[in-house]
Order: C-alpha cells, then structure tokens, then sequence
C-alpha cells in the first residue's frame, strides 16, 4: 500500500515537472517569437534608414542636404529649427519671409510626418506588409519634404536676382546722374570763360572780317 502510494505521488511529480517544462518550452518559443518580430523590424527600419540616405539632395552644406540628413539621423526638432534659422538669415529680403512661411509650415509638418511613421506605437507587433506599408508612407513624407525645401531654396535664389538687379538699377541711374551733372559743369565752365571766350572772340572776328570784306566788295563801305 506504502508502495502504491509512493509510486503514485512519483507519477504526479513527474507530471508536474512535464507540465512546468511544457510551459517553458510554450514561453521561451513566445520570447523566441517576440524576438524575431523585433528583430525583422529593425530590419525594416535599417533597411528604410539606408533608402533615405540615398534620396538625400542637394549641395553640401545646402538647406536640402542638412534638413535631409538630420532626419535621415532622426534629428527631427533640430532640422525643424534649421528651417528657420536659414530664413533668419535671409531677413535682409524684405518680402521673402511671407512667401516661405507656408512651405516652411509645411516642411516642418513633414519632418514630423516622417517621425510618426518610422516612430509609429506597435510597430513590430504589425505584419511586416502592414510595417512595409507604414514606413513607405516615410518615403513619400521624405521626397515631398526633399521638393518643399527645394521650393524655398527657388524662393531665396529668386529674391536675391530681384535684390541684385534693382541694385544694379540704382546704381545705373547714379552713374547716369553723375555723369550728366559733370558733363553739364563742363558745358557751362567752357562757354562761360577760359577756352570757350577764345573760340567764341576767334570766331567773332573771323565772322567781322568776312562781313568787311563782303561789304568792300559790294562797295558798301
């Protein structure tokens, strides 16, 4: 009886430790799973990282190419405030400011844009077509956040042929002035004494001495 009862509590001992290995098994093959979802999400989020950097544009150390890398590296308040401090610096064309103000807004909606998608909550518990979906919405973000700098930098090159040609245009019109003013000083200077009385008693008596002779001619005087 001693017996039975001692096989039967070993038979429930080693249930127990199949229950509890079962267990273990159905946890780590969970963590296993939550794991590899983290890790495919990374993927996609390097993957996207690596497409962005090649759609970067622009000239070195232009608004396009800092703006675009900073978000690129996910420095997203940063290229937001790059956006203004680049037309601070343009405030010596008066109207500029207003004609960027909404491309600027809008820019910076798209900065943000690009940080919810590769940011978005739950990302990796997401099916990886619904993830791909998510962070090509990133890509569109990007390239329309790539055409909207380039716009303001349109803009900023735009004023600055405006600022030069009506500066040239004063500037014309300055020399113009100066030259008319000293062309009109040197009219005057030389009908009114020096050379000009020369030329004007020369001609004066070469004008005498026609009429003389003419009038002896014609026996006159």
């Amino acid at each position: 009886m001693k017996k039975g009862s001692e096989a039967h509590e070993l038979m429930a001992d080693l249930k127990d430790h199949q229950a509890e290995m079962t267990a273990k098994k159905v946890a780590d093959a969970k963590i296993n799973y939550s794991m590899l979802e983290q890790q495919r999400t990374k993927m996609l989020q390097d993957q996207l990282k690596n497409q962005l950097r090649t759609r970067e544009a622009g000239r070195e150390m232009s608004l396009r190419r800092v703006v675009l890398r900073m978000v690129v590296e996910g420095h997203y308040s940063e290229a937001s405030e790059m956006i203004d401090v680049y037309l601070n610096h343009k405030r010596v064309y008066p109207a500029l400011f207003d004609r960027c103000e909404p491309h600027s807004n809008h820019g910076k909606e798209l900065i943000n844009a690009v940080r919810a998608k590769r940011n978005f909550p739950g990302l990796s518990s997401l099916s990886i077509s619904k993830q791909q979906e998510i962070l090509d919405h990133a890509v569109g973000h990007f390239d329309e956040l790539k055409i909207t700098l380039k716009t303001i930098e349109r803009m900023v090159k735009d004023e600055a042929l405006q600022d030069i040609r009506s500066s040239v245009y004063v500037v014309r019109t300055l020399v113009y002035s100066i030259v008319g003013v000293v062309a009109a000083a040197l009219f005057v200077e030389f009908m009114s004494g020096g050379l000009g009385a020369l030329i004007w008693a020369v001609f004066s008596q070469a004008a005498d001495d026609a009429y003389t002779r003419f009038a002896r001619a014609i026996g006159l005087i």
